[in-house]
């Protein structure tokens, strides 16, 4: 058996939690930069692949609720649902809900989210602090931290969902992809641009080669706990990630996928 308890402050690599809200850090650069991603209920997002190398795949299923009052928005979309699929060195899977957790590896097991528990099978661990979060260790160089976000008296907005972080990404390749993944080996640059008019200063990042229009936005992380200073992306990351938000979409909770998002 293997407890892995993560501090937020450790967890600062790359995280989706919220509408969903994706937040990466770019150490080298000294940046932060956010997006969010408009999905549909029922959508099921490529968050991590590396079948091809390391054996990982994640996927996160998002659920709708209607948006508060005030707000923009129709709905919001949040993760009801998020899969750890490991290939090697046989399949396995870690399945988290709000409510429960399924192991399925040498054998199978449910764990209740609202109970401390922690079991191994092969290479996969899994850690449940109660009512709290899931910590996920693959082989020792891979860690995923889920955060609950349970409510007692919901009002009827919100839906119990989960927050996806990385906690520890050494063991997955330099091929990784998906929608958190691409950005575990990458760098970006920013450059303000000088305004025109009366106009503000604009800013833009350097990703890969293309210019991302970014504006300076905060958010908030670890279920509201704490804020972070981002470059925001609009338009569902266009530009940011590779390909469109449509490309990230996968047939189910299990699937390691082939397309563009596959590694």
């Amino acid at each position: 058996m293997l407890e892995l308890h993560l501090r937020p402050r450790d967890l600062k690599e790359r995280r989706a939690d919220g509408d969903p809200h994706f937040v990466v850090d770019f150490p080298l650069s000294k940046l932060t930069v956010c997006f969010n991603i408009n999905g549909e209920p029922g959508h099921v997002l490529r968050l991590v692949s590396d079948h091809k190398h390391s054996g990982v795949t994640v996927n996160g299923k998002l659920v709708g609720a209607p948006a508060p009052p005030g707000s923009r928005k129709l709905q919001r979309t949040y993760f009801s649902a998020i899969t750890v699929v490991v290939d090697r060195p046989a399949r396995a899977y870690i399945e988290v809900t709000p409510s429960k957790v399924i192991l399925d590896g040498r054998r199978r097991m449910v764990l209740p989210c609202r109970s401390t528990a922690a079991v191994s099978s092969g290479a996969l661990s899994v850690a449940v602090a109660a009512g709290a979060n899931v910590t996920v260790t693959v082989g020792g160089d891979i860690v995923f931290v889920i955060l609950l976000h349970l409510y007692k008296n919901p009002a009827p907005y919100q839906r119990d969902h989960l927050g996806f972080y990385v906690g520890r990404s050494k063991g997955l390749s330099a091929h990784c992809h998906g929608l958190l993944g691409q950005f575990l080996y990458q760098e970006v640059g920013l450059a303000l641009l000088p305004a025109a008019g009366d106009a503000k200063p604009a800013a833009a990042l350097s990703v890969r080669q293309r210019s991302v229009p970014v504006v300076r936005k905060s958010r908030r992380i670890y279920g509201g706990a704490q804020s972070v200073d981002c470059w925001f992306a609009r338009n569902n990351a266009a530009a940011l990630i590779d390909g469109r938000y449509e490309d990230y979409l996968t047939t189910h909770m299990f699937d390691t996928g082939e397309g563009l998002n596959a590694a």
